[in-house]
């Protein structure tokens, strides 16, 4: 059975969507991940100001 052109961009596009799919999903896996210590570095650098009665 021979491929057609048509039935090679399909597949080339299936295959395109997949990887920008991916691509989104660890794209916001990674800024979840930086949001997270990024909120963390800060609360844990203001700690010391809460204890001492400046906030």
């Amino acid at each position: 059975m021979k491929k057609t052109v048509s039935d090679r961009s399909m597949s080339a596009m299936s295959i395109i969507t997949l990887i920008l799919g991916m691509l989104t999903l660890i794209m916001g896996g990674a800024y979840l991940v930086n949001h997270f210590l990024t909120e963390r570095a800060y609360r844990t650098k203001w700690r010391d100001y809460e204890d001492c009665g400046m906030m």
